[in-house]
């Protein structure tokens, strides 16, 4: 696995292209979870293959009932990996609520200075160490300025709850302000990014020229259009037949778009999400594609698709 050097997130190699533990604590269409053991199993084995980054959250989980489930999952496959703690680049968001009432789940965002500490002393104690990042998962920018939410971060840090924080679902402004008011100690950004959704290239940007480390959520489109990237972005297709008869293996339409997105920046780390090993295996061997100046000209310039996976946001 090819490494990346991200002080400002960590003194740790940072690998390529990382993991996106939400679907582990997924319910699936026949609404059964995937087993805690299978869980730990597909994790140990990314990591296994070099895929030392996991990003989870505080609201990964089946319901809102069962608040917290990933964090669990993450932090047990993470204390029970055969090279420790250390080795492995823990990434959690807090700052949206999620809870049941009368039987109905209900969503919500949380960015105060009460709300931020609990919900970052939960964190740990469900992981049962203290992450390596802490994120602002999504902004609530009807409740305060957020140069109060970025301070209010900054408490948690100060808390000792975690050594660095980051911001997600953001805007070049807010990137700014962020930076401003810690002083430029923000450690990354996690945004949406994939080849159906290329807005906010400017924050992209600025994570590289400050060289934050950005993670693309749902980089292969999420869902359906994950499994059907290579239909649906017929150039990813293409490169990826090129890249096949070039590498002398099947490359797919998947790992180009993973291989597209870690080629778009110094401090991009892509965090496909996946609950199969074979899955992991084809995620890795996305870290060993090189694009040429052409096929990147080509796939930057296809065309996108329906845009964000959650297109009533606000954000």
């Amino acid at each position: 696995m090819r490494h990346l050097s991200i002080p400002l997130l960590t003194d740790k190699p940072v690998p390529a292209i990382g993991v996106g533990a939400m679907p582990l604590s997924e319910r699936r269409a026949d609404g059964d979870v995937m087993h805690r053991d299978a869980a730990i199993k597909v994790l140990h084995e990314a990591f296994a293959l070099g895929m030392t980054l996991v990003d989870t959250a505080d609201i990964y989980s089946p319901d809102g009932y069962g608040y917290g489930h990933n964090e669990l999952r993450v932090g047990e496959a993470v204390r029970t990996w055969r090279d420790g703690r250390d080795s492995i680049v823990v990434v959690t968001k807090i700052g949206i609520t999620r809870r049941v009432e009368a039987g109905n789940e209900v969503w919500g965002r949380d960015g105060s200075r009460d709300h931020l500490l609990r919900a970052a002393e939960a964190s740990v104690e469900r992981l049962g160490f203290e992450p390596d990042v802490i994120l602002l998962h999504r902004v609530n920018r009807e409740q305060q300025p957020f140069a109060t939410t970025v301070e209010n971060m900054l408490a948690v840090r100060e808390a000792g709850f975690t050594p660095r924080i980051g911001i997600g679902n953001v805007h070049l402004s807010e990137c700014d302000i962020a930076w401003d008011v810690s002083g430029g100690t923000i450690a990354a950004v996690e945004n949406e990014r994939s080849p159906r959704y290329r807005d906010d290239a400017d924050v992209l940007a600025w994570t590289s020229a400050h060289r934050v480390a950005y993670f693309p959520w749902s980089p292969l489109g999420g869902g359906d259009d994950a499994r059907r990237l290579g239909e649906l972005h017929t150039e990813f297709a293409a490169v990826a037949g090129e890249l096949s008869g070039t590498t002398g293996r099947h490359v797919t339409p998947q790992e180009v778009a993973l291989a597209w997105l870690s080629a778009s920046g110094p401090s991009v780390v892509p965090i496909p999400g996946f609950s199969r090993e074979t899955t992991a295996r084809t995620s890795a061997q996305a870290a060993e594609l090189n694009l040429s100046e052409d096929q990147r000209a080509r796939l930057d310039a296809s065309p996108v698709g329906a845009g964000s996976v959650f297109p009533d946001d606000e954000d």
